[in-house]
């Protein structure tokens, strides 16, 4: 990757430690880190709102990555425009913004952007950050499908191109020791054909934990990089990406997340259902923490929905609180031959006020922008005492049977009390209530109620609270 150097006169906004934007001479200059931009490519359109006179129209954007290139008129799209993942600009006149949704080239770690009017002079420009949905979307839409591999090929290709009939984005995850070079043409096929990101799941699909966990996590990795030609955003010059790690049986321990951050993957999917938003970054191992998704479809034998209300209210449910809606499918088990599957695509289709994105590509807009949107992404109601009272927290291992120790650091002497709670908002142990001084501390909680009576598998909550801070964080028992 070539590292061009530049130098500024005057400087507006650092967003941390992936992004720095400026303002310069009525530019908007974008500049990523050399080793973020290496390591992930940053090819992703991540969508940027600028703030300009109301009173104008009939502009134009232009955008170019070197100071030395000639400048590039970037497509114009409008509300009424579908499109996802574009290199564009949308232009909001009534209310004075301007969307500019572009990605970082090979070539520069820079991107720089001007708006004209019909004269071709520049505009006067003010940053307003970053759009959380890519083009300032409600919503977002991603769909998984796991386990690829030789005994399911034909079901895989059936189901892309199902998928893609809908203009659905579909992330695959792939068993690589389990492809033959037929099974690789076929997802190479699909991946030309657009729409369709490949995702790792594993050489063998083992259980936790893995006999051969660098092999399972890394090798895999290396394997689709090896067989496959990867497009799009999944590609930066000759540099090849696989954002994703999806998670064999949702099994998973500590030692798979450290794995995954070693391998570079912005983020772990697991196999739990009613995950309806981002998950935390962490800030030790340089990933997303491991997250689940809203809902299966199924069939009646197996496992997920087969229930079309059960399906479209999910849905509806994600969307009007501006969540993510994450749709798994195994197509091995995927029902074609009855309407629930195919009145399920076309009820969450081809919306222009939804975002759809591929699971990996989802978490890569979001890494990009994370800086911006919140440092640490946590779901802390009061980010300021978090930072300074409560410096961290986490439990070990997430998923965990039969425990898991909670890990949390303050950075003063306060009363804390730490509690569980079910996925119904109920109390059901106390883990801790008392007065601690400062420092890191750890609790464990052995899946028990008060009662000392072992609960059932699923998602409970853990808040760590004070008067002074409130904070809960997710934890899966898995039996």
């Amino acid at each position: 990757m070539k590292n061009i150097l530049f130098t500024f006169f005057l400087c507006n906004f650092t967003i941390g430690n992936v992004i720095d934007v400026q303002i310069v001479d009525s530019e908007l200059m974008l500049t990523c880190n050399n080793e973020d931009h290496v390591n992930y490519g940053l090819s992703y359109p991540v969508t940027y709102m600028l703030k300009i006179d109301p009173n104008l129209d009939n502009l134009k954007a232009y955008k170019k990555n070197l100071e030395s290139q000639s400048w590039s008129l970037m497509s114009t799209k409008v509300e009424n425009d579908f499109f996802n993942g574009e290199e564009v600009v949308r232009f909001d006149y009534q209310n004075g913004i301007t969307y500019v949704s572009v990605g970082f080239s090979i070539i520069s770690d820079k991107i720089i952007v001007k708006l004209v009017n019909d004269f071709d002079e520049k505009i006067n420009i003010t940053f307003q950050g970053i759009s959380e949905y890519y083009d300032n979307r409600k919503a977002a839409v991603t769909i998984t499908g796991d386990d690829w591999a030789d005994w399911c090929n034909q079901k895989f290709i059936q189901a892309c191109q199902n998928f893609r009939s809908y203009n659905l984005w579909y992330s695959v995850g792939v068993i690589t020791s389990a492809c033959n070079n037929e099974t690789w043409d076929d997802i190479q096929n699909e991946v030309d054909n657009g729409l369709v990101e490949v995702l790792s799941h594993s050489r063998t699909h083992p259980y936790a934990p893995y006999d051969d966990l660098e092999g399972e996590v890394l090798g895999s990795k290396q394997d689709i990089i090896d067989n496959l030609n990867l497009t799009g955003h999944n590609r930066s010059g000759p540099n090849e990406y696989i954002y994703a790690w999806v998670a064999p049986y949702g099994s998973y321990d500590e030692d798979i997340d450290i794995m995954t951050s070693n391998g570079q993957y912005l983020i772990s999917r697991l196999f739990y259902y009613n995950e309806n938003f981002f998950s935390n970054w962490d800030n030790l191992l340089h990933k997303f923490d491991p997250v689940g998704t809203t809902i299966e479809v199924g069939n009646n034998y197996y496992w997920g929905s087969y229930d079309i209300e059960e399906l479209n209210s999910a849905f509806e449910n994600v969307i009007n609180s501006s969540g993510v809606y994450h749709l798994v499918t195994h197509p091995n088990i995927l029902v074609w031959d009855q309407d629930y599957t195919w009145s399920h695509l076309d009820y969450i289709s081809n919306k222009k006020d939804l975002w759809y994105v591929g699971f990996g590509h989802l978490y890569l807009y979001r890494f990009i922008s994370k800086s911006l949107l919140n440092s640490d992404l946590s779901v802390s109601k009061d980010p300021i005492q978090s930072e300074y009272l409560l410096k961290e927290f986490k439990n070990y291992p997430n998923p965990f049977n039969p425990s898991t120790k909670i890990h949390y650091n303050i950075s003063k002497s306060i009363n804390i009390k730490i509690s569980v709670i079910d996925i119904m908002g109920r109390q059901v142990r106390t883990l801790l209530n008392e007065h601690q001084g400062p420092g890191l501390k750890t609790i464990e909680w052995d899946g028990k109620n008060e009662k000392g009576e072992s609960l059932a598998s699923g998602v409970y909550l853990y808040q760590i609270t004070s008067t002074e801070f409130h904070k809960t964080n997710k934890m899966i028992f898995l039996k």
